[in-house]
């Protein structure tokens, strides 16, 4: 297995490479980016991720096609066992930040 040091590096997130930033992984699936540019090798220290922001010869991602979702892997406030949800409650926007600044300690 690969070390987890760093991760917090290493975007875009998921299997599929759907989510740009760790606070957007860290987000509900309903507030993550439907679509972002990628191709950006700006890093945004705050979300942690690439800037996503539209780029000239960049590649639009678009997570309403088929194999592109960012769905799944959430913190909500949905009944434990429900698909795709790995927390007991949607995590508050200070709590995503207070993981953030750990995850830069690793």
């Amino acid at each position: 297995m690969r070390p987890l040091n760093g991760v917090w590096a290493t975007p875009p997130y998921l299997h599929n490479g759907s989510v740009p930033t760790v606070y957007d992984l860290l987000s509900p699936v309903d507030e993550r980016p439907k679509q972002f540019y990628l191709g950006n090798r700006e890093y945004d220290p705050v979300k942690l991720g690439y800037k996503t922001d539209e780029l000239t010869n960049g590649f639009l991602f678009d997570t309403s096609i088929r194999g592109n979702a960012n769905t799944g892997h959430e913190f909500a406030n949905k009944p434990q066992g429900t698909k795709g949800v790995i927390g007991k409650r949607k995590l508050e926007p200070d709590e995503r930040k207070a993981i953030i600044e750990f995850l830069k300690t690793l």
